[in-house]
This record gives C-alpha cells, sequence and structure tokens, in this order.
C-alpha cells in the first residue's frame, strides 16, 4: 500500500543574518491580524522590476520528529516556514472563533509564503551549505560536490497577480520553471533555551526553451531568516487550520508528506 500523509492534528486532539535582519531578539507575542509583534525574522528583496517577495509575518522551524504513523525519526527532517500571515505559531489557533481563522486561511492563499526543508537534522549546521534545482515539479539536482549538501527540498508560493476587468492571461508574465535554491545556514541551535534556525538564501528563475512562455520571469530573490522552533504537534494543527479548504498541504507544505514524496 502506498505512504499516506501524516494525518492532521487537529483531528489527532547568526552573525550574518542578524546583521542583514537587525536582529537583537525575537518577540513572540503576537496578535492576529496585519497589526502586532512578529514571531521569527525574515527580509527579502527581488531583483525583479515588478514583484516583491514577503513572507516575513510569521517565521518558523520545526521537526517532523514522527511519520504518518507516529514512529519516531531518528534525524528527523527540518522545515522552516515563512508566510507573510502574522499568528503564533506557538499558540493552539484552535482557540480563535471561525471567522478568525476563516480570515487568516484567506490571507494564506493570497500572500507571499515559502517553505524549507532540509532532509536530516544532523546536517543543519552553521556554516552548512545546501543546494537544490527544480524544473517544474522535479528535483533535477541535489547538492553540488563535497562542499554544498543535498537533501534540500522547498515549497514556494508567490503571491498571486492582482487581476481587474481588463485583465487576460497575455498580460499574465510567469516565473521560469527552473528553480535553484542555495541556502547557508549561520545558526542551529536544537537543544539550547531559545532553540532557532537562521541563515541566507537565494531563489533563482531561469526560464527552460520549450516549456516556458516567451515572457517569463528571469531573477532572483534573496535575503535571510530566522526561525524559533515550534514543537512538531503545535506547528502542524496550526497549518492544517490555516489551510482552510485548500487542504493542509496547500501552502506550507505542513504537515509534510512522507520521506520519498514529493512536496
Amino acid at each position: 500500500m502506498s505512504p499516506t500523509r501524516k494525518p492532521s492534528l487537529a483531528t489527532l486532539s547568526v552573525a550574518r543574518a542578524r546583521a542583514a535582519l537587525g536582529v537583537v531578539a525575537v518577540v513572540a507575542v503576537v496578535t492576529v491580524g496585519g497589526s502586532g509583534c512578529r514571531f521569527g525574522e525574515a527580509a527579502f528583496s527581488t531583483s525583479f522590476d515588478d514583484v516583491g517577495f514577503d513572507p516575513g509575518g510569521t517565521v518558523f522551524a520545526t521537526l517532523d520528529g514522527r511519520d504518518q504513523n507516529l514512529v519516531e525519526d531518528g534525524d528527523p527532517r527540518v522545515a522552516v516556514a515563512m508566510t507573510w500571515v502574522v499568528f503564533d505559531p506557538a499558540g493552539d489557533l484552535s482557540d480563535l472563533d471561525g471567522a478568525a481563522l476563516s480570515s487568516m486561511a484567506h490571507e494564506m492563499a493570497v500572500r507571499d509564503a515559502l517553505t524549507l526543508v532540509f532532509a536530516n537534522q544532523g546536517e543543519v549546521d552553521p556554516g552548512a551549505r545546501f543546494l537544490v534545482v527544480r524544473e517544474g515539479g522535479a528535483i533535477v539536482q541535489s547538492g553540488d560536490g563535497d562542499d554544498v549538501l543535498p537533501g534540500l527540498d522547498f515549497r514556494l508560493h508567490v503571491a498571486p497577480e492582482r487581476l481587474d476587468a481588463g485583465s487576460t492571461y497575455a498580460g499574465i508574465a510567469p516565473f521560469g520553471s527552473r528553480r535553484t535554491l542555495e541556502v547557508t545556514i549561520d545558526e542551529a541551535t536544537f537543544g539550547d533555551t531559545d532553540p532557532v534556525v537562521a541563515g541566507e538564501l537565494t531563489l533563482t528563475f531561469d526560464a527552460i526553451a520549450g516549456r516556458d512562455a516567451g515572457d517569463a520571469r528571469e531573477g532572483s530573490i534573496s535575503g535571510a531568516f530566522r526561525a524559533p522552533l515550534v514543537v512538531e504537534a503545535v506547528a502542524e494543527k496550526n497549518a492544517a487550520l490555516l489551510a482552510g479548504a485548500q487542504g493542509s498541504d496547500a501552502v506550507l507544505a505542513l504537515p509534510l508528506p512522507p520521506r520519498g514524496e514529493p512536496l
């Protein structure tokens, strides 16, 4: 029988990164909506003239410590999730009313998000460098020689373009479908009092001749992130709640699919 995704827990009742982000301390008290302090930090710039990227509302890391059958993983995957939506990933969002959750789920679908997934916690150390290249839904390169590790994957969710009565498909330029992600870990402290994963990344878009439209966007997104660690059960339950009718993995890819399956 083919493996199934982990059941929703809703039903189971850096020196450089700090400099780039201007982080002195992480304040993890947040309010629902567009105001209040943010959880974690992320700051990105793009080379595109007309497209920004801002998943810096809530940034957190979690360990995928148990598989879909709740069997413990001795060297779990590490997920770093970033979204524009501001919420407290360390608190149970089921305490919010339905209207608030529905509003947040809507914002999740129409705002920027990015999830990084590292295959093994034991490799996520300060100074570690990772690379993955995707073409469409397929990984065509993982790692690069002895100094750049494999085992990285990602889920990118770019805010959909705003349309009006005069919009046509001819006016929408897609992103190039060859996407190269490079990540350098600046800080990884899983066992400390305040565990965190921090690093820098560059995501490059290239058009593929014969596959992409002639006006496909080519360029890059680059920046830094600082993600406090959140326990697995709470992180996955909240992601499922915020996904709404889209399905539990629609935006943040949480809960993660079984090992070996694409994000």
